[in-house]
């Protein structure tokens, strides 16, 4: 490590990722950037990613924060190319790549933006979800320790609700065009799995979306954000009870008369 770099943490929950654990540990060890701080939180008692991820950020002791989940993996060049560009701002989102399942990139030009700017920019993601997706996980970003808080706990999309109480206080964050990440998509993820134990946990979102309202208040008429935030959670429940009649294999009635009795 060269001691005039600065640490960036890495924080990496696991959790019955034992086949793609190597590939993602791997990424990390050939990075580019020296100054790594690798914390690796196993969770054997499934507590939750929300909460291993907290336990990563009690660890972490670095100038600079990032994630990666353990079914994915960092481009060789990912956090040397985040740290160049997080002088100046507060938060860098870098573009990403999706594969498994289907294969998708989410790529954004090279930008700063302001939080007016950024709620617009979520804005087109609330009336339009499959774009604008630059700000949905919380991998294939770098944040400032020093700005960072606790995950909320919550069942699905605690990343993106983190991101958001994040973005409340930033003054500036800067888009990348460069793909840095890799993530994989893949059966049995907690956002694609109905549990019978937990039967509306797929439906979490719709928690989350009350950390976006909040950040896009001071700067969206409450209408317009109602509005789109209804077009949210529509495309999303129908999209989580899709994936509930494909885990499950059958006919959406008995699906919905399982989530609703």
């Amino acid at each position: 490590m060269k001691n005039s770099m600065r640490t960036v943490s890495i924080v990496v929950p696991v959790y019955q990722a034992d086949d793609w654990l190597p590939q993602c540990l791997k990424s990390i060890e050939r990075q580019t950037y020296e100054a790594i701080e690798l914390i690796v939180i196993d969770d054997p008692q499934g507590s939750g990613v929300a909460a291993a991820r907290n336990r990563g950020l009690e660890k972490a002791t670095g100038e600079f924060i990032a994630f990666c989940d353990a079914d994915d993996y960092l481009e060789p060049d990912a956090i040397e190319r985040m740290v160049k560009a997080i002088d100046g701002v507060d938060m860098v989102a870098g573009s990403f790549r999706k594969f498994g399942d289907f294969q998708e990139s989410v790529e954004h030009k090279t930008t700063e933006m302001t939080p007016p700017q950024i709620a617009a920019y979520v804005m087109g993601n609330l009336l339009r979800p499959r774009h604008n997706q630059m700000l949905s996980g919380c991998w294939a970003k770098l944040y400032r320790r020093s700005l960072v808080a606790p995950f909320p706990i919550l069942k699905t999309a605690e990343d993106m609700a983190f991101n958001f109480e994040y973005l409340r206080r930033c003054k500036k964050v800067r888009f990348i065009s460069d793909i840095v990440y890799n993530n994989r998509k893949h059966p049995g993820t907690l956002t694609t799995t109905f549990n019978e134990s937990d039967k509306t946990a797929l439906f979490g979102f719709l928690e989350a979306l009350g950390y976006v309202d909040r950040f896009l208040a001071p700067y969206i008429p409450e209408a317009q954000r109602a509005a789109a935030l209804d077009s949210s959670k529509m495309y999303h429940s129908m999209l989580y009870f899709m994936r509930a009649c494909q885990h499950t294999g059958l006919p959406m009635n008995d699906v919905f008369k399982r989530l609703y009795p």
